[in-house]
This record gives C-alpha cells, structure tokens and sequence, in this order.
C-alpha cells in the first residue's frame, strides 16, 4: 500500500485544517513586507507566528535555510501545544532536520498532536507502529492510529488500513472492510486506491466485475496516470475478460506509452505489430517496442528480436536478435530461449554457441513442443566435453533463475 512520506516537502490541500504542511505552504508564500510583523508576533510568544517563521527557515523562504533555528522556534510553539508545531516536530525528528534522526522522539511527538487531533500525526504513527520504525512493531496500535486519522479522510491511513484488514494484521481479516476504506480513499480522488480496487474488482474470488474495474480505472487514466491506461489497454485486449476492444486498447496504450511507461510502450508497440486497432506497421511497432524492451518487458523484448532477427520494421540485426532473445529467455520466456537456440544452432563454427543453443532448447522443451527434436539435432554435433558442459550450464540456470511467468 502507499504511504505518506514523512517529510515536510509534501505539499498539502488548501481544504484541510492547519497543519504542519498548510503553514509550510503559507511560509513559502512569504513576501519581505511580511517578515517584519511576523518575527514581532513570534518574539511576542504567538505560536502559529513562531511555527511559521520556523518552517521559513526550513524552506529556506526569505531567510537564510537554518533548521537548527527553525527547530528551536517550532519547540517553542509545540510545547505550548500548539498542533501544526507538534506535528512539524515529530517530522523534524523523524527525518533529522536540525538534529540527528530520533524516531522515538518523533513518535512521541506525533502522539501529542494526533491526541490533539492531527490526523496527519495519527497516520504516520500508524506507519511508525506497522513497520517497527522506531518503535516496537504493534499491528494493532497501527489499526487504532490509521483508524482514527482514516476516519477523519485521511487517504494515506485508509489506503493502509485497508492493507491491514486484507492482510488480517491487528485485525480479523476482512476484506469487506478493506473495500470499505479503500472505496473511500478512492473516492476523494486517491489513485493508488483506485487502483488497488480495480485489482480487486478483477480477481474471481472478488466477483470478477470487469466492468466496475475498468470504471475505477477510467478515473484514474482521465487523470492522466499511466500505470492505470496501460492497465485499461491490457483489458481491452484480453479475450478472457469479455470486453476486446482493440481501438480504444490502441488509445489508451498510446497515453501511457507518451508518458515512457513501458507496459504502454509494449502494448503499443505490439498492436501495430498485429495491426490491431491500428493499420500494421512494423516500423511503429520496432519504434515503439524498443523502449520497452530497454527497459526490462520480457515479452516486448522477445517480439523485438524476432522481428530484429526477420528483418521486419528495418533491416536485419542478428547480433541485436541474440542480445533480446537472451534477456527475455533469462526471465523465463520459452519462446525466446527457444528462438534462442535456433539462432545459436545455426552458428555452426562457434563451439560455445552449439552448448548455448543445446542448453536453451532443452530449458524451452516444456513449453515448447518442438525444442526437444531440435535439441537432440544439436546433441549429435556436442562432443561429449561439450555435452558436460552444457549439462552444467542447464543445471545451474534452474537454480539461479525461479520459475514464473513472464509478463505479457
């Protein structure tokens, strides 16, 4: 689940109460004419004048950056009670602005402000308690600090809290409540929980409700993220899930892959390779495929080099081919370890590339019904040396590499 980071460079809405955050915001909207009348109001002992000044020294506004001074005016406030000086305090702490880190300190901080009724206090507690981050690892401490700051709409302790009642931590497991809190965090416009309830929607033990996931994942993708447009792609391509719908896929890859997600990039790249939802055109699907497979996607990186190795888009580029071949065949594809051994089989003055080829035609047999016939055609060529080495280089690939199946 996301969390709130701790830190004071988290910008805050203007609709939440006064807090650590919206004076760190009116801070940075300081002007010089305001600094006279605000270091009189904080000399003159006003805690929200004092908290102020404090984070300007933080940020740097105006004033020269200082924490050390910044942590000095907002202890002042804090120990009058003052909540947004609370708050600040247990961030200082927690991160060592001003002092070296103490999240012991900082927990005892966050619970003075949360009792007084931060909520962003309450949350980070709840971080603090879930993970044993200075303080003893309490599941259940964790359920009651993210409960109160959920119930009072914080999104990051209802995203968390939904984790917890899905995990069953601190609480019975119970998923309906996970929903619950995730519906609401969503439903302020949360996209981590948007997600998450799209992946729930999807799942057969939830119901399977493909279309109420691609309407959670339509609020997502209109607010321009790019994991939940390629996701709405990958949907809209699925045979299994009912909707095939290769346009609006096309669309909704192009948005993610714009944005350099790579599962966009792929999912693009592979519908003008099959010109689905789009006239085919191999130099669109090369273009848009190699990103993807630079940047790790299994599956873009074997339909690169199969058509790197057929010379579909551009020209030939063998050595290209063997290169993504080989790093989707390493993730487990056995289509790549499969064309794989063929390109390598083929190298028949090469000794080491016939013990590469043996190696990963036996590794793709499983999957792929005709790697068996081809392996034994290279068995006959391996002396027996060869044969060992081969044999060795099988066996330690299945133990470096966990079976699995590659992303598509």
């Amino acid at each position: 689940m996301p969390t709130k980071t701790s830190s004071l460079k988290v910008p805050r809405t203007a609709d939440v109460p006064l807090n650590a955050y919206v004076l760190l915001d009116k801070a940075r909207g300081l002007t010089v004419l305001d600094l006279e009348a605000l270091e009189a109001k904080a000399q003159a002992g006003d805690p929200e004048s004092e908290t102020k000044l404090g984070l300007a020294y933080h940020a740097g506004t105006l004033l020269k950056h200082d924490d050390a001074e910044a942590l000095r005016l907002l202890q002042r406030a804090a120990n009058r009670g003052f909540v947004a000086a609370e708050e600040a305090m247990g961030i200082f702490c927690q991160s060592g602005f001003g002092m070296p880190p103490d999240k012991a300190q900082a927990a005892a901080w966050y619970t003075k402000a949360a009792r007084h009724g931060s909520r962003d206090s309450a949350t980070n507690l709840g971080l603090m308690y879930s993970r044993g981050d200075g303080v003893p690892k309490d599941p259940a401490a964790a359920v009651m600090w993210f409960r109160s700051a959920a119930e009072a709409g914080d999104t990051t302790a209802q995203l968390n809290l939904a984790g917890l009642y899905h995990r069953g931590e601190g609480v019975p497991r119970d998923d309906d409540e996970a929903t619950r809190y995730l519906t609401k965090a969503a439903e302020q416009g949360s996209i981590p929980a948007m997600l998450e309830l799209a992946g729930w929607e999807l799942r057969p033990e939830h119901g399977g409700n493909v279309d109420d996931a691609i309407g959670w994942l339509k609020k997502a993708a209109e607010q321009g993220d790019a994991t939940a447009q390629a996701e709405l792609g990958d949907i809209f391509v699925d045979t299994k899930l009912g909707r095939l719908d290769y346009p609006q896929a096309f669309t909704w890859y192009r948005k993610a892959a714009e944005q350099g997600m790579r599962e966009g990039q792929f999912g693009l790249g592979a519908r003008y390779l099959l010109g689905q939802g789009v006239p085919q055109d191999m130099q669109e699907a090369r273009r848009w495929l190699t990103p993807a497979a630079n940047r790790g996607h299994p599956y873009a990186q074997f339909l690169l080099a199969r058509m790197l190795e057929a010379g579909e888009g551009g020209p030939v580029d063998a050595a290209g081919a063997a290169k993504y071949y080989e790093a989707a065949a390493n993730y487990g594809v056995a289509e790549a370890q499969y064309n794989l051994g063929m390109l390598l089989a083929r190298d028949h003055n090469h000794e080491t590339s016939l013990v590469s080829a043996y190696m990963w035609l036996i590794l793709a047999e499983d999957a792929v019904k005709q790697s068996a016939a081809a392996a034994q055609e290279v068995r006959k060529s391996l002396t027996p040396q060869q044969f060992d080495q081969a044999e060795q280089a099988i066996n330690e690939w299945r133990a470096a590499h966990v079976r699995r199946p590659a992303a598509q």
